[in-house]
């Protein structure tokens, strides 16, 4: 994440709104994750809390019509990940790099529609995932 906000293809540094956190407070982040529990994306901010956290999720979801993806190769390595952006801020990154730069850009596509498409409906309920392999 730093290194995506310092060295931004965009030509400047990009903002992530990182707040200052002790040592012990406990560290939480939210991610994007597909049906079959695949990481999508995630945040670029941490969080002290899971209300905050939850907040930053809600601003994000009011704010998707500002969405810019922007790819972010990889130097003398052959891969490229993604990143998006609005404005100066740096909202959230892919969970992975690809081979292609097409690739990473459909991959950052597919997550900026999920992000739409939650925005569109009610803010989903938090739930711990359910396993039906799994005997309780």
């Amino acid at each position: 994440m730093a290194e995506i906000a310092e060295n931004s293809s965009l030509g400047t540094a990009l903002r992530t709104n990182q707040e200052r956190l002790t040592a012990s407070a406990p560290a939480l982040a939210w991610r994007l994750v597909s049906e079959n529990r695949r990481e999508i994306a995630r945040g670029c901010r941490v969080f002290g809390d899971e209300a905050s956290a939850k907040s930053d999720l809600k601003a994000l979801l009011r704010m998707t019509d500002a969405f810019e993806i922007h790819t972010s190769p990889a130097p003398r390595l052959r891969s490229t990940g993604w990143f998006v952006s609005a404005g100066d801020q740096l909202l959230m990154m892919g969970a992975r790099r690809y081979e292609k730069r097409s690739a990473a850009e459909s991959a950052a596509e597919l997550a900026v529609r999920l992000m739409r498409d939650l925005s569109a409906g009610p803010v989903p309920v938090l739930r711990e995932p359910h396993d039906p392999l799994i005997l309780l």
